[in-house]
């Protein structure tokens, strides 16, 4: 059946995302040679509570894992078992992400081929709906005594893999094999010949679920250059977003604008589940300017840019903390200001910068703050956010046929049809750092477009 090592490999865990939960039970079936050599299963203990939820699923207790063993304790013999094989399970990246995960906090790198019976059900029996374990058990007429636990589950795959093999011989097996392993990334559910047709030129992507209904909506100036590195990201929402995606769709915009245009207006049409649920936890982190005493000092908030939002106060704006903290200690250091100022140090009176010689004195007011004023601006300019030039908002072109879009504060408000009617959105506009940028170049360069817009 196959020429070269493989592992078949299922897990259970505490919950849906490698990130918050831990891998419960682990079974593996290594074959060489078209015969089984190792088989491996145990429950172990997760470190964390096991939800009714996954009780109810599995079976599996906390009474049953009170002697079960940590991961680190089955590590080398579970990493030797996979060593230099494919590793095969269904909805592949699941697993795996799991597994990487744990053996990545043992330090232990984990970067297997992977291969998943998804994808190869999907390819080999595409005259059928549905492809999840529990279809292909009952369509296939597979022997499971203890669905939901791990090793009936890794026996499952194993039996599928070789029933497929033999109805379908040497030849159109290993062809699906070759052809799923060159594109391995790929999620389950998703036809390769659909990523073919899509360019890398700019443009909309909408992923589609199984009934055909937009679960996320996404622009690039490179089409598929970005589809792409949704399916090679391996953290929680991407992998979700995979495992959910069934059809991709592409719409050619012409423009990097455009294209923020159009995904704006497509998620407020379409309301896809993982732009809602993206759109409800994003949060940045604001760097905000104030006067102390006359100097200009920083402090970091978390939170978003309304369209009342002063943005002559806003410094620099960050996706987490940690990034913001980095890139203010590097001004810091490069420009000679003061961290307590900066915000990044907490003292009653001169910062420890000053005892190195590396602060001219700012924190105690030895530096005039007209001189450190004037250095803080030529430090930041270049990260703080530009004030919205008009007194209200304003529209530009979408089109030729009189479309327009309603700009404020660098957020789109709604947008007009060809008669001038507008077409307002009801929810709150959300301010996003790239749409910021997208739009403050294009009225840098298009300033004989804009008109002002009054509601």
């Amino acid at each position: 059946m196959f020429d070269y090592p493989v592992v078949f490999v299922d897990i259970e865990t505490t919950g849906g995302s490698y990130r918050n939960s831990r891998v419960l039970e682990v079974a593996a079936i290594r074959l060489e040679g078209g015969e089984v050599v190792k088989e491996f299963n145990t429950l172990l203990n997760p470190e964390t509570y096991i939800p009714a939820s996954i009780t109810s699923l599995t079976g599996i207790s906390e009474s049953d894992i009170v002697n079960a063993p940590y991961f680190i304790d089955i590590a080398d013999e579970l990493f030797g078992i996979m060593e230099g094989a494919i590793f095969i399970a269904h909805n592949v990246r699941f697993d795996y992400s799991f597994l990487k995960n744990e053996f990545a906090l043992l330090g232990i790198d984990f970067s297997p081929r992977l291969l998943c019976t998804v994808r190869l059900s999907r390819y080999m029996y595409a005259q059928h709906k549905g492809h999840s374990l529990e279809k292909i058990i009952a369509r296939h007429n597979i022997p499971v005594l203890d669905r939901h636990r791990a090793l009936a589950d890794a026996r499952a795959i194993l039996y599928f893999t070789q029933l497929a093999f033999n109805e379908h011989g040497y030849e159109a097996f290993n062809k699906a094999i070759s052809h799923q392993l060159k594109t391995q990334s790929l999620p389950p559910n998703l036809d390769a010949e659909e990523l073919n047709a899509v360019d890398n030129i700019p443009g909309v992507y909408i992923f589609r679920d199984d009934a055909n209904q937009p679960i996320y909506v996404g622009k690039s100036i490179s089409l598929r250059k970005r589809v792409m590195s949704h399916f090679q990201d391996t953290s929680p929402k991407e992998i979700k977003i995979s495992q959910h995606v069934h059809h991709v769709e592409t719409i050619p915009t012409g423009s990097e604008l455009s294209a923020l245009i159009l995904e704006s207006k497509l998620i407020k049409e379409m309301k896809p589940i993982y732009n809602r649920l993206l759109r409800r936890i994003s949060l940045y982190t604001m760097v905000v300017k104030s006067i102390n005493n006359g100097y200009a000092s920083l402090v970091m908030k978390s939170g978003n840019v309304e369209n009342d939002t002063d943005l002559s106060t806003i410094y620099g704006i960050y996706s987490n903390r940690i990034k913001a903290k980095k890139k203010i200690d590097e001004l810091t250091r490069t420009f000679q200001l003061c961290p307590k100022l900066m915000g990044l140090e907490k003292t009653k009176g001169a910062c420890f910068h000053y005892s190195l010689g590396k602060c001219k004195g700012a924190c105690i007011e030895k530096e005039t703050y007209d001189l450190y004023n004037r250095r803080f601006e030529v430090a930041l300019e270049h990260s703080k956010l530009s004030e919205w030039a008009f007194d209200g908002p304003i529209s530009v072109p979408v089109n030729n046929q009189g479309e327009r879009v309603v700009i404020n504060n660098w957020m789109i408000q709604g947008f007009m049809d060809e008669e001038g009617t507008p077409i307002l959105d009801d929810t709150e506009p959300n301010f996003d750092l790239d749409e910021y940028k997208i739009i403050r170049r294009f009225i840098k360069e298009n300033r004989q477009f804009i008109r002002k817009f009054s509601f």
